[in-house]
């Protein structure tokens, strides 16, 4: 009985440090928020990196998890009010301006969301808007850089 217990007990703290580890991220310095017919979900972990890149077919699971680690790169993943996910943007750290700036921006399988026939679309917007949000929290936190 005892050896039983302990090998419960050994299990339980092996299962709670892999959650642990699996829960472990990167902050973000926007949560999550609402703009217009648009919801805007900051990505935090390599879990939810996958899972946009598995369901949006494109490469953000697989490349961008270490960069996002690091600090010069964040993802946001942009849907609509009931959830479904419509594009995936990237915002990159610029050190030779010490800004915040526009990455890349696509929709499923990579498509281009931000310009129809040469004209920026609602998202373009929506992207310069969260672009600028996050360079202001940047700014807000006193933290020059990432």
């Amino acid at each position: 009985m005892a050896d039983h217990a302990r090998s419960e007990a050994v299990n339980e703290n092996t299962f709670s440090r892999a959650k642990r580890k699996r829960k472990r991220g990167w902050q973000s310095l926007l949560g999550p928020y609402e703009a217009g017919d648009f919801q805007i979900v900051p990505l935090i972990t390599k879990e939810d990196l996958r899972a946009e890149g598995y369901l949006m077919n494109h490469c953000v699971g697989r490349t961008y998890p270490r960069w996002c680690k690091e600090g010069f790169i964040r993802v946001f993943s942009i849907r609509n009010l009931v959830g479904c996910r419509l594009a995936t943007a990237s915002l990159v750290f610029d050190y030779a301006e010490d800004r915040w700036r526009l990455e890349q921006c696509k929709g499923f399988g990579n498509r281009e969301v931000c310009f129809n026939e040469n004209e920026p679309t609602d998202l373009q917007f929506l992207i310069e808007d969260i672009v600028r949000l996050y360079q202001q929290a940047q700014d807000d936190s006193g933290n020059i850089r990432p």
